[in-house]
């Protein structure tokens, strides 16, 4: 009896510490969240992605701030009826976008994800403070995010940045309600938000000119590169389709032979993709008037940009039309905040142009 008391006095406590472990890790992790500044560039999409429902991804758009920017996911969902997300992060390095992906596709089954090139360009092995805290702190899996913060700092720093206080404890000094919220305001776009980040200035550019006929493949950075292969490796083992995307930039003279270097590796993966600065394959960017800066394209830009990958989305995949689905109500509500906060880009009251789009 004694034994039995003695055993049953073992499994209590360690009920009793494992619900305190539980509760701890809860409430650290919350608080690491609420010091987190609330970027719209940085966590956020992260954060929100979380709060979709499972398997209500079609199209999942991976990568830096010209995902972000450019694939305006208003558009796609308005006009076409697709859904999709940005998952990004400003100059987000693969190592970063490969958990993010690992994050994504425990909830989410794309029909084909859209890998951004750009970090294949990135040349630092490496990253700053900043875009560490940016690209790892909205991961919510404790492992993956350590992982992750693991492959942006130097070792010797690695325990301050996965401990997360030493780099955030100063931020209660500017904390605001909305920094308790979650998910996260989305930079004030509400909790519908789907990823996309407007640029709505502009600046004047020229189109890229230059002999594309030399399409040598030039060395990069080896852990841009490592990790790369590692996201296409992760597709493949998920039995999802990968395409890679050049977005259209006015900088791309100094990008192209390293998204050169990424077709090349891709191939052996059997990947390929579409690089929207080929002159074959450019969209109608008017590079004076649709570029918010030297890479990003503004609000115009992005409908034009979008509205050609829709098209060339339609005839590689098979993408429902999922208007109408009240399980997708947050993308109507996402699209129909965004074009009131637009109105110029929309000829006809959102709602109506729903209805008719339908019939």
């Amino acid at each position: 009896m004694a034994a039995l008391d003695k055993n049953r006095k073992r499994i209590g406590f360690g009920i009793r510490l494992a619900g305190f472990v539980v509760i701890l890790t809860a409430v650290l992790s919350y608080a690491v969240y609420v010091l987190t500044p609330k970027y719209d560039y940085g966590i956020c999409s992260m954060r929100q992605f979380y709060s979709l429902e499972p398997d209500t991804v079609d199209v999942l758009a991976v990568g830096t701030s010209l995902t972000y920017t450019d694939l305006n996911t208003n558009i796609l969902w308005a006009e076409y009826g697709i859904a999709a997300f940005d998952l990004a992060s400003a100059e987000q390095p693969f190592w970063a976008t490969y958990y993010y992906l690992k994050e994504a596709l425990k909830v989410q089954k794309p029909k084909v994800v859209l890998l951004d090139l750009k970090a294949i360009t990135y040349l630092e092995d490496r990253v700053s403070r900043t875009r560490t805290v940016l690209s790892t702190f909205g991961i919510r899996d404790p492992l993956s995010r350590v992982r992750a913060i693991r492959e942006c700092v130097e070792p010797e720093e690695f325990w301050q940045y996965a401990a997360a206080f030493p780099q955030i404890h100063t931020n209660y000094e500017g904390l605001k309600a909305e920094d308790f919220r979650l998910p996260p305001s989305n930079g004030g776009r509400g909790s519908s938000w789907k990823g996309y980040i407007e640029k709505n200035a502009t600046t004047a550019h020229v189109t890229p000119e230059m002999d594309f006929s030399f399409n040598t493949a030039r060395n990069v950075n080896p852990h841009e590169a490592e990790y790369f292969e590692k996201i296409l490796q992760l597709c493949i083992d998920e039995e999802v389709p990968v395409l890679l995307i050049g977005y259209p930039n006015a900088d791309y003279l100094h990008d192209h032979w390293f998204y050169c270097t990424a077709f090349e590796l891709a191939e052996g993966y059997g990947v390929s993709g579409i690089n929207y600065n080929l002159p074959q394959s450019r969209p109608k960017i008017n590079y004076s008037t649709d570029c918010a800066d030297w890479q990003h394209l503004n609000i115009h830009g992005s409908m034009v940009f979008t509205r050609a990958l829709a098209e060339d989305l339609r005839k590689r995949y098979d993408l429902p039309d999922h208007r109408g689905d009240p399980e997708y109500a947050s993308y109507d509500l996402c699209a129909e905040q965004w074009f009131a906060k637009y109105p110029q880009y929309d000829r006809r009251n959102y709602k109506t142009f729903l209805e008719e789009a339908m019939h």
